[in-house]
């Protein structure tokens, strides 16, 4: 085998011309961790507000349904932000990462019995941690 051969594993850098392997498990691999990952913190996020709107009480279908409600809101917003996030700067990557995690920790501190006050000021104070925290980790590695 000549030193031009293409690496086994590896695409030929020859236009047109291919090593013979196939190129799919990287994007199915791909596929399925831009809905596993969205798809996991929608359930956790889900059964937590179920568990935190139930207190002390027995468990209901509106416990229910309000964890399955939520479940599926992050799990869409966390895909979105998941496909748009790499065509962002890093400025607007970071906000994008940090207004739905800033809302749905007021949301829970909500429903442990706070006041809208105090539930506005800790999302405000968790949104700018996130957004330094993500602005920071993006500008970074930014190419």
């Amino acid at each position: 085998m000549g030193a031009h051969a293409a690496a086994p594993g590896h695409a030929s850098r020859v236009p047109g011309h291919t090593s013979g392997t196939s190129h799919t498990s990287g994007t199915a691999h791909a596929s399925r961790a831009s809905w596993g990952i969205p798809l996991t913190l929608g359930v956790v996020y889900g059964v937590y507000i179920a568990f935190m709107a139930r207190g002390s009480s027995p468990l209901t279908w509106a416990n229910v349904g309000l964890g399955v409600l939520c479940g599926v809101i992050m799990t869409a917003i966390a895909y979105g932000v998941g496909k748009a996030g790499k065509r962002l700067g890093p400025g607007q990557r970071a906000l994008s990462f940090a207004v739905p995690f800033g809302a749905g920790m007021g949301f829970l501190f909500s429903l442990g019995g706070a006041s809208i006050l105090t539930s506005v000021v800790y999302a405000l104070a968790l949104f700018a941690g996130m957004l330094v925290a993500s602005y920071y980790a993006f500008y970074s590695h930014a190419p």
